[in-house]
């Protein structure tokens, strides 16, 4: 049934299982254990790369960021990382030594990986449904045509979205029941929701296009997107996040995006945002530079990061918001035609896994989702355990997540045995 690139599955199956983070167990860790399990891989994965050796308190105090059990981290995803050549683990000292690839290829590995385990049809339905319903809403019985599974797995499949928040449901323009996801649009879902039910069946597919115009090409300029009625109001109502950036003359230019998974409402914690800031700051110089144009969009944010970006006139305007929002500093210098401006980046985990997603974007791909779990397992490495183990977050009480037909289920099971 699946037809998303292992890079798009993995995608999802992290965004599910932290949707499903300190929930109580139960059939969803059965419905859902291959996609959680990918996803909790992934996670872990793209927090220690590049760490070398890990010690087991190290490791544990990562997973506890992570909201990961440790001992599933042990058993489970270690021994799945040895299999793939990631991580080879000393049984004297108990030390890991990891040899995890890039991003891109720790979710395509992992997707591979989703495929071959035989994944349960919640999982497809899930991997799948969320994959339709980040693009546009979809009608109830058309996302069960669609995903091509039996009733009881698509009910399994919704009751568990709803209740973890990553699914939602309303009544269309054209008063069809409709199913979306508004966990790409957190802080806004009244307004979002509100867009969504302004639309009749028949604009879903419109929407779905231009979600996908806008993800090939994040941060498209104005004058790139499409004259659509539905980009001005999908805009308007905050479906498509959009960076105004203002130049020397006082002129805005606006830069669209798709938008991307939310686990932050505040916008001001939201890395996803910050990432979408360095785009179109980058996307500002490839098209409305007042000198010379950017030509490689990811090598000037390699440069940007590695703080050799040479001093250039335009700079103050340019990367005015990143300054505003803590992630460089403006100095005054010079270069060969005079007067310039010399950007340095603040090297903060937060700022870094900003710029991590910024050139996953730039690279025209899914991003990984990373949030404030993400960002506290990278302060383990930056403050030591010691100084990190004392400012844990309370971890807040799990919540119950099941099926509407799960204790039928149960009984089913039990009968089975018994026979």
């Amino acid at each position: 049934m699946t037809t998303l690139n292992d890079a798009q599955i993995t995608a999802k199956c992290v965004e599910i299982s932290k949707c499903l983070v300190d929930t109580k167990s139960g059939f969803v860790d059965f419905d859902l254990r291959n996609s959680c399990g990918i996803g909790d891989a992934a996670r872990l994965a793209v927090s220690i790369r590049l760490a070398g050796e890990i010690d087991e308190e190290t490791l544990a105090g990562i997973s506890a960021a992570l909201k990961l059990d440790f001992r599933l981290v042990r058993s489970e995803i270690l021994s799945t990382y040895e299999g793939l050549g990631w991580a080879s683990v000393n049984k004297k000292n108990r030390i890991i030594t990891e040899h995890i690839p890039p991003t891109e290829d720790i979710i395509s590995q992992l997707g591979r990986l989703w495929r071959e385990q035989e994944p349960t049809p919640v999982d497809e339905a899930t991997v799948n449904g969320l994959q339709f319903l980040s693009k546009s809403p979809f009608e109830k019985t058309a996302l069960l045509s669609e995903l091509g599974v039996a009733q009881q797995k698509f009910d399994a499949f919704l009751d568990y979205g709803v209740q973890a928040h990553y699914l939602g449901q309303f009544t269309s323009k054209d008063q069809k029941e409709t199913i979306w996801t508004p966990l790409y649009w957190a802080g806004k879902e009244e307004q979002v929701r509100k867009f969504l039910e302004k639309q009749s069946e028949k604009e879903f597919p419109r929407l779905a296009s231009l979600t996908r115009s806008f993800r090939d090409y994040p941060g498209t300029p104005e004058e790139k997107v499409p004259n659509d009625p539905l980009v001005d109001a999908g805009i308007s109502y905050g479906y498509f996040p959009s960076i105004a950036i203002t130049d020397r003359r006082q002129g805005k230019h606006e830069y669209v995006f798709a938008s991307t998974p939310q686990f932050e409402v505040d916008p001001k914690k939201d890395i996803f945002e910050k990432a979408r800031l360095i785009v179109a700051c980058i996307r500002h110089g490839q098209h409305h530079a007042e000198v010379s144009p950017i030509l490689y969009p990811r090598s000037i944010l390699n440069c940007m990061r590695h703080n050799s970006m040479k001093p250039h006139p335009y700079a103050d305007v340019q990367y005015a918001l990143l300054k505003l929002h803590g992630m460089v500093t403006l100095e005054a210098g010079a270069n060969r035609y005079g007067a310039a401006v010399k950007v340095k980046w603040i090297d903060t985990p937060e700022n870094n896994l900003a710029a991590d997603i910024a050139d996953e974007l730039l690279r025209g791909e899914e991003p990984v989702v990373r949030s404030k779990e993400e960002l506290e397992a990278k302060k383990v490495f930056v403050k030591g355990m010691v100084n990190y183990s004392s400012e844990q977050r309370r971890i807040r009480a799990a919540d119950d997540i099941h099926a509407k037909n799960e204790f039928n289920r149960l009984l089913e099971s039990v009968a089975g045995v018994r026979r």
